[in-house]
């Protein structure tokens, strides 16, 4: 999910079965009206990408007249390869790369990637360890994976989703948490840095707690899994820089259902990840959301990421807050006192407040904005 900013145009509302309503999920993405196509409009954007279903004379006419505005960036044009008029259309606009409406989704997300060119590893801190940095890719893949599962039909990749645990979780053992956090942080996207970070806490609290293997690398998973829900959203709102409206928080608070809507049918997904995912906003007191659950009906694990979700969300830099330091913000955590497993909350703070870790009240410089939580 690169910074860089794609525009989609088209005649009007974007059709509803045009693959390019999916663009917002993946890449930041504004809709321009064919007519309105200007410099002014198109701004600064790295790539456009053009729907051609339903256009009207008129529309092209004027897209035609202001293909100037565009014709300096790559052109991504979305016709139905065995309509002439499509086609007549998009030959009639200027040189542009054609990809079939009924093509599958990822081939146009590779072409819209292909010209992005985002190299997440280029950003890391230049002392960042080999293994942590080849986990750090690997995680990232699948993150980009899930998201594709969470906006189409296509099948979350447990394989891949397993050994990006086992591979983060080794790379922290033998490395540092301190080294991954960092990594990390670099990330473009503050949606997926945040899941990452989640994760890395996660397996290492695990590891603090003395859990097996197996489940250190499951709660390494459920970290990585967490906010699928929020890959429904798109990013726009959550990698907004800046206070969200109320109507934005309101969509941004409905991602543990959105998860439940996602992972209910996947039987792939291990239970207690499912769990994670769409009860991490539980309270043990059931003030939380979304089904008010209680103690007695929200798992070790789950408490665990919830405890980790939290932290990392107040340590998190945001385009309008600075990071709270490790040690406030479990203080703050500490005086929601019944809401969390405070026994757990002590053994996490001991695992914190004793490492290297509480450099990271001065953090590597943030890679955006970002407004989720």
């Amino acid at each position: 999910m690169p910074h860089s900013e794609v525009i989609l145009i088209s005649d009007g509302p974007l059709p509803m079965d045009s693959p390019v309503r999916k663009i917002p999920f993946f890449f930041r993405a504004r809709l321009i009206d064919m007519a309105k196509v200007s410099p002014k409009t198109s701004g600064e954007a790295s790539v456009a990408i053009i729907e051609l279903l339903g256009s009207s004379k008129p529309g092209m006419s004027a897209l035609k007249s202001s293909w100037g505005s565009i014709a300096e960036i790559p052109v991504i044009g979305i016709i139905d390869k065995s309509d002439r008029r499509e086609m007549t259309q998009a030959a009639a606009l200027g040189e542009m790369d054609l990809v079939d409406r009924e093509a599958p989704l990822a081939l146009l997300l590779h072409q819209v990637k292909k010209y992005l060119k985002t190299d997440i590893l280029k950003d890391l801190p230049k002392d960042t360890p080999e293994r942590t940095a080849q986990a750090f890719s690997k995680a990232n893949a699948f993150l980009e994976t899930l998201c594709m599962s969470a906006v189409s039909d296509a099948s979350i990749q447990i394989r891949a989703m397993e050994d990006s645990a086992k591979d983060a979780l080794s790379a922290i053992d033998l490395e540092g948490l301190l080294a991954w956090m960092q990594a990390v942080e670099s990330h473009h996207s503050p949606t997926y840095s945040h899941s990452l970070k989640v994760a890395g806490l996660a397996g290492a609290f695990a590891r603090h707690l003395k859990w097996s293997e197996a489940d250190c690398r499951e709660m390494v998973a459920g970290g990585l899994v967490h906010d699928i829900g929020k890959m429904r959203i798109p990013l726009t709102i959550l990698d907004k820089p800046g206070r969200l409206t109320d109507e934005e928080r309101s969509l941004i608070a409905k991602h543990p259902v959105f998860g439940q809507e996602i992972l209910k049918p996947r039987l792939e997904v291990p239970y207690e990840i499912k769990r994670m995912a769409i009860q991490h906003h539980e309270y043990l007191d059931g003030s939380g959301y979304p089904n008010h659950l209680k103690a007695d009906r929200i798992s070790q694990k789950v408490r665990v990421m919830t405890i980790c979700d939290i932290f990392t969300a107040l340590t998190e830099e945001r385009a309008y807050k600075e990071p709270m330091p490790p040690r406030q913000a479990i203080a703050m955590m500490k005086n929601m006192g019944p809401k969390l497993d405070q026994d757990l909350l002590r053994q996490f703070s001991d695992m914190i407040l004793d490492r290297v870790f509480a450099e990271l009240s001065r953090p590597v410089s943030a890679a955006g904005g970002g407004a989720a939580a």
